[in-house]
Order: C-alpha cells, then structure tokens, then sequence
C-alpha cells in the first residue's frame, strides 16, 4: 500500500510540475519579449553611473544599465550600453542625460525627447543604435557658472587697470573738477530764480502783444482792401497813357524821318562847299572861275592845257 501511495504522490507532483512549466512557458511567451540594446559614446564624466544604474522615460523606469567602459577606439570616450523594455518610445530626437535620483540617491540614466524626427529608432543586439548624451540642467549650470566666474575674472582684471594709480588720481581730480562745475551750477540756478518767477509775467506781455500784432494785421487787411479801388483806377489811368503814348509815337515818326533826311541832304552841301573854299578860297571874294574853254573856243588847247599868257 505503502508503494502505491508514493507512486500516486509521484505521479501527482509530475502532473503539477509539468502544468506549471506550461504556465510559466506561456506567461513568458505572452510577456514583453527580448529588451532593445542602446549605446551611448560620449567624452563627458559618467561619474555615478553604474551597471544596474536605472535608465527612466517621463520619471518612469524602462531599463538598466548594462555594461560601462572606455572606448576602445578612443580611449577618451566612455561607452555606456544599456537595455530599455520593447515598446519604449525612443526616436531619432531621443537623447539622455544624467540625473540625481533624489537628494542622495545615486546617477540614473533619464531618456528625453529633443526636436527633429518622431521616427523610431531602430536598433538590434550585435548593432545598437546610439544615443546622445547631453549635459544635464546642472551640468549646464556649472558650465555657466564657469564661464561667468572666468568673465568675472577678466572685469576684475580690467578694473585693476583701470584704478591704478595714475588713473586714481585721475578720477579723483575729476570729481574735483564735477564738484567745481556742481558749485557753479548752483550759482547760476541762484541767478536765474528770478527770472525764471518772471517769465510768467513776460509770457502775458508776449501774448498782449501778439494780440496787438494780430490786430495791426487786420487794420492792415482792410486798408489793402480799401487801396483795391484806387489802385484799379491807377492801372486805367496807365493803360490810357499807354495808348496815348503810343499814338504819339504813330504819327510823330513819319515827320522825324523825313526831318532827319532833309538835314542829312543839308549837312552834304555844306560840306561841299566847305571843301570848294579850301581848294579855292579866292572864289570868295572874285567868284567862282570860269570852265575851261571848250572845242573851238578862243584859247582851247587840243592836250587840255592853257597857253602862257603874255
């Protein structure tokens, strides 16, 4: 009885076993399958991050850190590979950053998602695709603080220069000289008050007097408009000088010109006979001389001379 009760208890624990190991098998059919493989290659520090390091997507954990190591390569770079579960969303804008896990806790791997593509990014176990890694908001402010503290340096370095000696006691004549002009400034403020508490009774007598010019203008404006009148009659009375005038020029011209050619003719025989006295002045008083005798007249001489007279 005794065999046949272990024998039922064996057969009992092989049906279980064998159950459980097709559950188990179907569970683990059924699960997430194979994680993805990622790398990073970077020169930054990893310190803190260490294999198990957990590796977070939107403060939720996707994978661990697997294996970290130099490059070998580049020795200056560090590899850092790591496994996220299948269905993780990670593209081609997908890059990590280190982060504090909590105030004391230690480096964790945390994935974000930067701009460009929403592509996913495909990736295998002997090939992992790469991953960027970026320089956390912290590291980034101690970057910043490094540069600001060299920038601060350089100011100091500059206004050391600049507050030498020489220079010192350059900026200290010179405010000497801006309390000087500072003193002067008071002085002719002082002078000033009172001129400045009587513009406003100059600013009433320059608006009496615009007043008093305003009206000027407008006596002006009716003495021009009173003065249109005569002046039309002025502009007549010129245009009937001008008509005048030029009938005087109409029928005077015709006498002027035949005068001026009457004395020209007069002016010719004048000079005629001027000339004839110069040639002859005994003509004056005895007269003019005879012609000379012509053919067959008593003394004519055929080579137009005269003969001598006895």
């Amino acid at each position: 009885m005794e065999n046949r009760t272990h024998a039922i208890i064996a057969i009992c624990f092989l049906v279980v076993f064998s159950v459980a190991a097709v559950v188990i098998f179907l569970w683990l059919s059924s699960g997430p399958g194979e994680p993805l493989a990622y790398r990073i290659v970077t020169s930054q520090s990893v310190a803190g991050l260490e294999p198990q390091s957990t590796v977070e997507f939107k403060g939720l954990t996707v994978g661990h850190v697997t294996r970290i190591r130099f490059d070998p390569h580049n020795p200056a770079k560090v590899v850092v590979d790591f496994h996220v579960r299948r269905g993780t969303y990670i593209t081609h804008a997908t890059y990590g950053v280190l982060a504090k896990h909590g105030l004391t806790g230690g480096e964790v791997l945390e994935l974000k998602l930067g701009e460009g593509s929403r592509k996913l990014l495909q990736t295998s176990a002997d090939h992992p695709a790469h991953i960027p890694l970026r320089k956390s908001y912290l590291g980034q402010l101690e970057a910043s603080a490094k540069q600001i503290m060299d920038n601060l340096k350089s100011v100091l370095a500059s206004a050391n220069k600049l507050l030498d000696t020489d220079n010192r006691q350059h900026i200290s004549a010179t405010l000497k000289h801006l309390d000087a002009v500072t003193a002067k400034l008071v002085t002719i403020e002082n002078q000033l008050m009172p001129t400045l508490q009587r513009m406003p009774e100059l600013m009433r007598s320059l608006q009496q007097n615009l007043k008093t010019s305003q009206q000027l203008l407008t006596n002006a404006n009716q003495l021009a408009k009173a003065a249109h009148g005569p002046v039309n009659k002025l502009g007549k009375v010129e245009d009937n000088v001008r008509q005048l005038t030029h009938k005087l020029n109409t029928q005077t011209a015709p006498d002027i010109s035949e005068l001026s050619r009457s004395l020209m003719r007069t002016s010719r025989q004048l000079q005629t006979l001027i000339d004839q006295l110069n040639a002859k002045p005994q003509s004056l008083i005895f007269g003019p001389s005879p012609p000379p005798p012509g053919p067959g007249e008593p003394g004519f001489e055929p080579h137009g001379g005269q003969g001598d007279k006895p």
